[in-house]
C-alpha cells in the first residue's frame, strides 16, 4: 500500500467525519490520522484501518473441494458419486470489537453458514481487566478446552482443524471465565452451560444443568503469549515452548427439562506448542469419558502437527491425528462405532504478504485410510461419509482478512 494511496484515504475518512477539522489543526489530525494508516499497513493484520473506540474486521475463505471414495462405498447413492467437487465460501465472518471504558471491553462476531448463507452469533461477549493480570468475562465464547479449538481458523496451518478436534471440540458456550496471566504462566477458571450450548435459551434441553473449566498454561524462552495465539512461527520470531493442561466437568439431567437418564462427561486434554525461528511443532492427546447410566464409554484422541518455513512467503506442513473410540461404543452405521479412525494431512501456504494472515493461499492433501461408518469420528469439512477405506481430499482456499 503505497504512501499516496494511504494519504488519500486519510484525507477521505477525515473530511467526512469533521470537515471543520481541516481548518487550524487539522493539519496535524491529519497527519496523525495518516501515519496510523501506515503503522497499521505496514503490522499487515488487517487490510483496513483500525481505531481504539470500535474495530470491525472481517474474515473470508473461499475454497474448492476435490473428494474421491471408493466406487463400492455403501455410503454412495450410485458409484457416479464417488468424485465429489465444488466451489464453497467455507468461513464469512463479520466481527465487532470495542471499548465501553479503558478497562471494559465488548466483542460481537456473526457467522455465515458455507450452506445456506444464513447468519448465527458466534462470540458475545464482554471482557471486564479487573487489574493488570486478571481479566473476566462473561457472554457466548469458546470455554478454554482444546487448544486446536480456541485458536482462530484463520490462524490455522491447515484449512480447517483436525478431525480428532472436530469430534471432541468443545465449540461454543454461555457462561463467565477469569483469566489470570503472568509473564510465564497463565489460568483460566470458567463455569458454564457444557458443551456446544451456543445461543440457547436457560430452558432448552441442550443446556447441561452445570459445566466447569479449568485450564492452566506454562510458557518458557522468549516467545510472547501473543505468539501462541497461532501455529504459525514467522522467520526471525522469538523461540519457546508452551505447555497447557485442561479438564472439564458437565452434567445433565437433575434440573429442568430434565433427561433420562443423568449424563455425565468428563473431558482432559494435555498440549505441548514449539515455535522456533521459521517453524513450529504442536502435539495433543484428549481424553473423554461419558456416563450415560446406561453404560460408560471412554474415548481419545491425538494430533500431531508441524510447519516449516522455505522462503519468507511459503510454508509447508504436515499433521496426523488419530480418534481412538471405547471399545464398548455401539455401533450405529454412518453415526458411530469403536474402531480407530486416522487422517494424514500435508499441504502448502504462500503468504502473500509476509508475516500476515491477512492474505493467504493454502492448498492440501488428505487421506483417511479408515471407513467412518464404524467410528465416532464427526462429519465436517472434506471429509464424507464412506464405508470403505482410502478416501482422499484436495482443498485449495484463499483467506482474506479485513
Amino acid at each position: 500500500m503505497n504512501t499516496t494511496l494511504i494519504s488519500a484515504c486519510a484525507a477521505t475518512v477525515l473530511s467526512v467525519s469533521s470537515m471543520s477539522a481541516l481548518a487550524g489543526e487539522g493539519e496535524g489530525v491529519l497527519l496523525d490520522l495518516a501515519e496510523a494508516v501506515r503503522a497499521d499497513a505496514s503490522y499487515r493484520e488487517t487490510l483496513a484501518p483500525t481505531s481504539d473506540e470500535l474495530k470491525v474486521s472481517v474474515q473470508q475463505q473461499f475454497r474448492y473441494n476435490f473428494n474421491q471414495r471408493g466406487s463400492e462405498s455403501t455410503t454412495l447413492a450410485n458409484p457416479n458419486d464417488d468424485v465429489t467437487v465444488g466451489f464453497i465460501s467455507r468461513r464469512t465472518k463479520i466481527g465487532f470489537e470495542g471499548k465501553v471504558t479503558d478497562d471494559i471491553s465488548g466483542k460481537v462476531k456473526i457467522s455465515f453458514s458455507e450452506k445456506t448463507g444464513t447468519g448465527s452469533l458466534y462470540d458475545a461477549y464482554l471482557k471486564w481487566k479487573l487489574s493488570d493480570t486478571v481479566v473476566f468475562r462473561a457472554g457466548q465464547f469458546k470455554p478454554a478446552v482444546l487448544r486446536e479449538e480456541n485458536l482462530s481458523s484463520k490462524y490455522m496451518l491447515a484449512t480447517d482443524r483436525s478431525s480428532a478436534n472436530e469430534t471432541f471440540n468443545q465449540d461454543f458456550t454461555q457462561g463467565v471465565e477469569l483469566i489470570v496471566t503472568e509473564d510465564e504462566w497463565r489460568l483460566i477458571l470458567g463455569f458454564n452451560d457444557g458443551f456446544s450450548t451456543k445461543n440457547t435459551y436457560f430452558t432448552s434441553a441442550s443446556e447441561s444443568d452445570y459445566g466447569v473449566t479449568a485450564r492452566g498454561e506454562l510458557k518458557f524462552g522468549e516467545a510472547s503469549w501473543k505468539q501462541y495465539k497461532q501455529f504459525t512461527s514467522w522467520r526471525k520470531a522469538n523461540g519457546g515452548l508452551m505447555l497447557g493442561a485442561s479438564a472439564h466437568h458437565q452434567s445433565m439431567g437433575n434440573t429442568n427439562p430434565a433427561t433420562i437418564p443423568t449424563t455425565d462427561s468428563t473431558t482432559f486434554t494435555v498440549d505441548a506448542s514449539l515455535l522456533g525461528d521459521g517453524w513450529n511443532l504442536y502435539g495433543a492427546g484428549i481424553w473423554r469419558s461419558m456416563n450415560t447410566g446406561l453404560m460408560t464409554l471412554t474415548d481419545s484422541g491425538f494430533v500431531l502437527q508441524g510447519g516449516v518455513f522455505v522462503s519468507d512467503n511459503d510454508e509447508f506442513f504436515a499433521r496426523w491425528d488419530l480418534i481412538a473410540p471405547s471399545d464398548s461404543s455401539p455401533v450405529v452405521v454412518g453415526v458411530s462405532g469403536s474402531d480407530d479412525f486416522n487422517t494424514f494431512t500435508v499441504g502448502w501456504n504462500h503468504y502473500i504478504i509476509p508475516n500476515s494472515h491477512a492474505a493467504k493461499f493454502t492448498l492440501e492433501v488428505q487421506h483417511f485410510p479408515d471407513p467412518t461408518t464404524e467410528s465416532i469420528v464427526v462429519l465436517k469439512n472434506n471429509l464424507l461419509a464412506d464405508s470403505t477405506s482410502d478416501q482422499f481430499a484436495i482443498t485449495a482456499q484463499i483467506q482474506l482478512l479485513f
